[in-house]
């Protein structure tokens, strides 16, 4: 948890994000991380941290941020040319194929040791 609030921080200063963010750790099913602009509070699947690099965990808070910035949830044309100041379009890619290969197997792990 901690090393995650490390990089929200860090993160934050170099997004110029000024506002108070709240980081919540939880158990997701579907998603990988959600957030609220009403209660400021970014929410990152407990899963995730479990199984994921610093690396994947910054790209992951990278994006969110960036909608927090924005102020739109969706992934127009201003999300991405905002994204596109921390990541290429290849590499958010890449980043986002390797998140979700690595969730799935994870869950595929926790599946198979119930069966």
């Amino acid at each position: 948890m901690e090393r995650v609030k490390k990089l929200l921080n860090e993160l934050m200063k170099e997004i110029e994000i000024d506002e108070t963010i709240k980081l919540r750790i939880v158990p997701m099913k579907q998603k990988v991380a959600s957030l609220s602009f009403k209660t400021r509070v970014l929410r990152l699947n407990r899963k995730a941290v479990e199984v994921l690099n610093d690396e994947e965990i910054r790209y992951i808070l990278t994006h969110e941020l960036i909608h927090f910035k924005i102020k739109d949830i969706n992934h127009g044309s201003s999300f991405l040319c905002e994204l596109e100041k921390h990541y290429s379009l290849e590499e958010a890619y890449n980043f986002e194929v390797e998140i979700i290969g690595k969730l799935l197997e994870g869950y595929k792990s926790q599946l198979l040791k119930t069966v």
